[in-house]
């Protein structure tokens, strides 16, 4: 019998799973998602319940929490082991990090990896991005393509950058002119991928680009 001319509890004795998922699915269009959580404790949470607003100011914080952590962790090896310790062991935290968890972005995004605008594609994902907008990268950045493996990239402004000036300013030459090429260059996943400085911190003033670069495929 066609399922049009089944009555309703016709259709739950015949196919309860399919009556079972359009119940699902009107609960779902009727559920109001979360703008915050000023309301009642609910233990059976899920990111699913929130608004696509507040997981992007959520995701805010988890880009500063992260950055911070990065921060506190080489100010107690520092204290510990000295300067050089904790630069030698910040590049290989970054690096080992990066080798383990950014390919796996490269796969949840379906990004075959075969030129430098690929990798462009997964400088976007991780928390400390490349991606513009509101709650989004730490790193304002122009992109002159030239053409699909060669891109010119300029930061006009670097949050990180920012911080060392503040507070750390002799962190700015191993960062900026020791660590982030190679750190750039893992983040990329391709292991074609080079990183070309073009123009590194430090700067005599903030109204000055923060870094330039430029990203090609290795000859």
């Amino acid at each position: 019998m066609a399922l049009e001319k089944l009555t309703l509890e016709e259709l739950k004795r015949e196919r309860p799973d399919l009556v079972a998922e359009l119940e699902k699915e009107i609960k779902a269009k009727d559920k109001k998602e979360l703008e915050d959580l000023s309301g009642p404790w609910n233990p059976n949470l899920t990111f699913d319940d929130l608004s696509k607003e507040f997981l992007l100011k959520i995701m805010g914080v988890w880009q500063y929490a992260w950055i911070t952590l990065s921060g506190m962790w080489y100010d107690q090896v520092r204290a510990k082991w000295g300067f050089d310790a904790a630069n030698e062991c910040e590049l290989t935290a970054w690096l080992n990090m990066s080798k383990k968890v950014n390919p796996r972005y490269v796969k949840l995004a379906n990004i075959q990896l075969n030129t430098v605008l690929d990798s462009m594609k997964a400088l976007q994902l991780p928390l400390d991005n490349i991606m513009k907008g509101k709650n989004a990268g730490l790193y304002e950045g122009d992109f002159e393509i030239i053409n699909p493996n060669e891109v010119h990239v300029t930061y006009r402004r670097c949050v990180a950058l920012e911080g060392l000036e503040r507070h750390w300013p002799e962190r700015i030459v191993p960062m900026c002119q020791k660590l982030e090429k190679p750190i750039i260059e893992s983040y990329a996943v391709n292991p074609k991928f080079e990183a070309v400085p073009v123009k590194l911190p430090p700067r005599k003033s903030q109204d000055e680009i923060a870094c330039q670069w430029i990203f090609r495929l290795k000859k």
